[in-house]
């Protein structure tokens, strides 16, 4: 599940046709892609620099919102590479909706990790046993090498395509991931990897003395409408039931 972008490629800025359809079908088939080498590794080390220092001057509950440089550098929102891949399986009008900073502490155990699998975002009709295309995608990009000892994250290969029967079963997806096949996704620094939105993954213990932190960014397929909102005066509102305000999503 993983693809080596190569020198010419790299020249180029984009994949070749050969190793971008290979990349729609490990995000199809498989629920995830690793591109290895798909990012500078000087972009890469400073923002590693910029967030263990951020660590040591006590900020780091700040700058996990990624909402800063070194964090939003193009490279890494805009990369040529996964851009590429989202935009071949969602379509040219997509949206980066999520910017933020993943870490897994030092020494962290299972009581400290989300190690229960889990999804990003559900499947957009649950009531119905059919599996749409991908509508989100999430782009993964390590700030160290990541390892089984340092807890690279674990997900479950093609269970983006699992339904939920009944839809409350997803409430089960730690007693459901038991009986199937999982791997951590273990990549070297300057490498990313795409996942389904709807693909099961849970964090692991990082065994190590140093934090394990990658940049989590999110894209969405924009749909038609998704943005309109009817604007009504406030005042009209105040007095407005909670279902009447969740339409028009202002509480």
């Amino acid at each position: 599940m993983r693809i080596q972008i190569t020198d010419a490629e790299k020249k180029d800025g984009k994949m070749n046709e050969a190793n971008l359809d290979l990349a729609l079908r490990l995000l199809r088939e498989v629920g995830a892609v690793i591109l290895e080498n798909a990012v500078p590794l000087d972009i890469v080390k400073e923002a590693q620099t910029a967030y263990f220092d951020a660590i040591r001057r006590g900020r780091r509950r700040k700058v996990r919102h990624a909402n800063e440089m070194p964090y939003l550098h193009h490279q890494f929102i805009a990369n040529p590479f996964a851009l590429q891949v989202i935009e071949a399986a969602m379509g040219k009008k997509v949206a980066l909706f999520l910017s933020w900073i993943h870490d897994s502490p030092p020494n962290a155990d299972e009581n400290e990790v989300d190690s229960i699998p889990h999804r990003d975002g559900n499947h957009l009709f649950p009531e119905l046993l059919c599996v749409l295309p991908v509508s989100g995608i999430y782009v993964d990009i390590p700030l160290i090498d990541f390892s089984e000892e340092n807890g690279a994250t674990k997900i479950w290969p093609t269970s983006h395509l699992i339904m939920d029967c009944p839809p409350s079963d997803v409430q089960n997806l730690g007693e459901r991931g038991k009986h199937l096949p999982s791997l951590q996704a273990t990549m070297p620094m300057g490498s990313l990897i795409l996942r389904d939105m709807r693909l099961w993954h849970a964090g692991m213990p990082n065994r190590t003395d140093t934090n394990r932190p990658m940049l989590d960014l999110g894209y969405t397929r924009v749909f038609p409408h998704a943005s309109e909102r009817l604007r009504i005066p406030q005042e009209l509102k105040k007095d407005w039931s909670k279902s009447a305000k969740k339409l028009l999503r202002t509480g």
